[in-house]
């Protein structure tokens, strides 16, 4: 299946994969809550996946800190 990591801040690709089963489950992303998985993870029909992260350039451009951020809750980039 493919996955591609987007930013969820600027909506830049950060990156593709095409990855097994296995390997999905060797990404970590088990111990995420079920909101927090509907929050990060989409996919299609077709088996493609969407992680919705941060790019590099919006985390050196913005503050880490949640408090002083300019939006609050889910973003609908799409």
């Amino acid at each position: 299946m493919k996955l591609t990591y987007i930013c969820e801040r600027c909506g830049a690709i950060i990156g593709a994969m095409n990855i097994t089963e296995a390997e999905m489950k060797m990404l970590g992303l088990d111990p995420l809550t079920v909101d927090m998985r509907q929050d990060i993870i989409k996919s299609t029909d077709t088996e493609e996946l969407f992680i919705y992260s941060l790019c590099d350039d919006c985390v050196d451009t913005m503050s880490l800190h949640e408090r002083e951020w300019t939006y609050r809750g889910n973003l609908k980039l799409h």
